[in-house]
C-alpha cells in the first residue's frame, strides 16, 4: 500500500543512466540491483596515499563500455568497507561518495570501488541508494543490454550478470 512518502519517489527500471555531476561521465549505464546493499562503481589505478590520506582513483577508467569518459578522481573521504558478494566471497574495498544524477534526482551517495571491466554495466545501484529515493519496476528500463553488447562490440567468454 502506497503512502503519502511514496509519491517524492521516482520510478527506475532494472537499468538506468547515471551522471557523475562535475564530471564527463554522463549517461554512464548503471544496472538496479535491490539485492545489493551496497551501490558499487568500476575503478582501476585505485591508490592509497598514505602520508597524505589521499585515495586517488580512475572512476569507469579502462571500462569497455564507458572507459573513454574516465575521470581521476582523488579524496580525502573515504571509507575502507567489507563486501560480501551473492557467492559468499568476502573483499575489502574503499568507498568513496560522489555526486550523481539519476532521472530528475541529484544527490551524494556512497560508492565501493571495483573491478567491473568483466561486466557490461560499470556502476551497479544497491539498496542504499535507492531506500527512500526510488521505486523499482522491473519491467522498465532504460538500456537494452543486448543493443548495449552490440553498440560496443563486448563479448564476455563468462557474462555473470547473464548467469552463462
Amino acid at each position: 500500500m502506497a503512502t503519502k512518502h511514496d509519491f517524492h519517489k521516482a520510478i527506475i527500471g532494472r537499468s538506468e543512466v547515471i551522471t557523475f555531476v562535475g564530471t564527463d561521465a554522463i549517461a554512464v549505464p548503471a544496472k538496479t540491483d535491490t539485492g545489493a546493499y551496497r551501490s558499487a562503481a568500476h575503478a582501476s589505478n585505485i591508490v592509497l596515499d598514505q602520508e597524505n590520506g589521499i585515495l586517488s582513483f580512475d572512476l569507469l577508467g579502462n571500462h569497455p563500455v564507458c572507459g573513454n569518459e574516465s575521470v581521476k578522481i582523488s579524496t580525502s573521504d573515504f571509507n575502507r568497507v567489507g563486501v560480501v558478494s551473492s557467492s559468499g566471497h568476502r573483499e575489502d574495498r574503499y568507498e568513496v561518495k560522489l555526486k550523481v544524477k539519476i532521472g530528475s534526482k541529484v544527490f551524494h551517495a556512497k560508492f565501493t570501488l571495483t573491478d567491473r571491466s568483466a561486466r557490461v554495466y560499470p556502476i551497479l545501484l544497491g539498496r542504499t541508494l535507492l531506500n527512500g529515493r526510488f521505486v523499482v519496476d522491473s519491467s522498465q528500463t532504460s538500456i537494452d543490454r543486448a543493443r548495449l553488447k552490440n553498440h560496443y562490440g563486448i563479448e564476455f567468454p563468462v557474462d555473470e550478470e547473464e548467469g552463462r
